[in-house]
């Protein structure tokens, strides 16, 4: 099996010890990991109802419900150009709604096969909108349990939403579980340039280039990136247009104002964060051991395999380690959230 380079952190130890193993030794190559889990994955059909969420700046998102009747209920945050439909995403919502749980894929703007309105669209660090998603769920007023589950670019969006809004987020809110969160953008585009990510590379840039080329002729005079097919990287197209469309003055401010790090030690809610040592697509800033370590709030598991969102112990798995340990993570949190309800109608009846 090809084992290509990994990040190595000289001292450093994962919080806790990761569960994960590939079983079959194949899948310690985590391109083939990353490959097979976005790809090949053999997952039951989903039927959602699908909603158009109104937007306040005129915009709108598509958000897809897989309902079960449950009073909890799991929102997924895909990755780039990932969806509902995606197979991590449809992977999740399937394991949970057999456990109980309702679901909500949200799409982001301009990803649910429609143009959004905008010239903005989504980004690496719309929790803006997350928060927008949040609300109109609970207004409902079916859910008394929200959790989150982000991969890779949802990961990092789902972290920043609880570090912005530590001390405003909805009670219901229970907890979130991120996977392979690409934290620090710019040196995480400096690695997806490199060789061995030459295929990874290309497969995101076609649809973003083509992304980029209709909302030119959408706004005409109002975008300036020009690349065809698979052309250009991520830094490229991040200075020429996804800065510049979203309203930032620059690349640097984007990658900034957008990273979940600058707000990590803020968190006050119970959040899981896992990645592998041997993801090819992140930078070493993006196992934050740092703020992790004495952290009351953040669980940091790291193991050595795994890729990219992948996380495959075999062929032919009916169930898979990502959706087991989101499950375990959020359901673990149940009694203890409970507890906090107990003691707070308690205090509010002394009280009265």
């Amino acid at each position: 099996v090809l084992l290509l380079p990994k990040l190595k952190f000289p001292g450093a130890l994962p919080i806790i010890s990761s569960t994960y193993r590939p079983e079959q030794a194949i899948f310690r190559n985590p391109h083939l990991n990353t490959i097979f889990a976005s790809m090949f994955r053999q997952l039951p059909k989903l039927r959602f109802e699908r909603e158009r969420l109104e937007l306040a700046d005129g915009d709108f998102m598509d958000l897809d419900w897989s309902r079960r009747g449950s009073r909890k209920l799991l929102i997924v945050l895909a990755g780039l150009e990932g969806k509902s439909n995606s197979l991590y995403s449809r992977a999740v919502i399937s394991y949970f709604n057999e456990r109980g749980w309702d679901c909500l894929g949200p799409n982001y703007r301009g990803c649910s096969g429609e143009p959004n309105r905008l010239l903005r669209g989504y980004h690496m660090g719309v929790s803006d909108d997350v928060a927008t998603v949040v609300e109109h769920a609970l207004a409902t007023g079916d859910y008394d349990t929200v959790a989150i589950a982000g991969y890779s670019l949802g990961g990092n969006l789902a972290l920043k939403y609880l570090g912005e809004r530590a001390g405003e987020l909805p009670s219901e809110l229970l907890g979130i579980v991120s996977f392979s969160a690409p934290m620090d953008f710019e040196a995480s585009c400096t690695r997806l340039s490199q060789w061995y990510n030459y295929h990874f590379l290309k497969y995101f840039m076609f649809p973003l280039n083509f992304k980029a080329w209709k909302k030119g002729r959408q706004f005409p005079g109002q975008v300036k990136y020009r690349r065809w097919f698979v052309a250009g990287d991520f830094l490229e197209f991040d200075r020429d247009f996804t800065a510049p469309t979203n309203g930032f003055p620059d690349v640097e401010t984007y990658y900034r104002q957008s990273s979940c790090l600058r707000v990590l030690d803020q968190i006050r809610t119970p959040a899981l964060v896992v990645a592998a040592e041997d993801d090819t697509f992140i930078s070493k800033n993006c196992y934050p051991y740092e703020s992790a370590r004495d952290h009351e709030w953040i669980t940091l598991e790291v193991s050595e395999y795994g890729g990219h969102c992948g996380f495959i112990r075999r062929f032919f798995e009916k169930t898979y380690w990502m959706e087991e340990r989101a499950f375990e993570f959020l359901e673990g949190l149940l009694p203890k959230k409970s507890a906090i309800n107990l003691e707070t109608s308690g205090r509010k009846q002394t009280s009265k």
